[in-house]
């Protein structure tokens, strides 16, 4: 059996700046507004959720950036579940109703969680809930986008056509079976 290809496709310095630029995106939503609340998805998203809030800080610092975090699972392995585990906890629902919410993820594939998630918040009580993603995989719909960082418009006919199943992503939050998260690039493993 062939090992996969693997390659990292962001560095850091390019990472940070594409997380400058959903903070600018988001700056200008909020407006001149004194407070935003944010809603991490765990685990993958908390380094970029950590970087989001001091590019926020740079361009406003009198605004207030209140993080909640959830609980999601999309995933068994290297593996999309048909069916999303959503773990928001009561305490976060009721500290969230009436508000705007900026929900944050670190990628979105197939938009599953990300729409299961913005749902369950909307039925919790949020006024409005926008999100922002670091990565969108696939060129076609992939859930409730407004603010994304890279958008790679992978098209999955040219991937079966080279024999490849999927981009596996890894690193900054992002794992490879438990593994990686902690790396400050993304990198990509082929699967095929």
């Amino acid at each position: 059996m062939q090992e996969p290809i693997r390659k990292i496709i962001f560095d850091h310095p390019t990472i940070q700046a594409a997380v400058r630029k959903v903070a600018s995106e988001v700056a200008t939503w909020r407006g001149d507004l004194p407070a935003l609340d944010l809603v991490c998805v765990l685990e993958g998203a908390r380094p970029f959720t950590r970087d989001l809030v001091r590019a926020l800080g740079d361009l406003r610092p009198e605004l207030v950036v209140r993080v909640h975090e959830v609980g999601a699972r999309g995933t068994d392995g290297t593996r999309l579940l048909e069916d999303r585990t959503l773990s928001v906890g009561a305490s976060v629902a009721q500290g969230l109703r009436g508000r705007d919410l900026l929900l944050v993820d670190d990628l979105v594939d197939s938009g599953k969680t990300l729409a299961a998630l913005k749902e369950a918040l909307a039925k919790a009580g949020a006024r409005e809930v926008r999100t922002a993603v670091l990565v969108r995989k696939y060129e076609e719909a992939s859930g409730p986008v407004d603010i994304c960082g890279f958008d790679l418009r992978l098209d999955r006919g040219e991937m079966a056509r080279q024999g490849i199943k999927d981009y596996w992503l890894y690193g900054y939050g992002m794992d490879e079976d438990g593994k990686s998260r902690d790396l400050d690039h993304i990198g990509w493993l082929e699967v095929r």
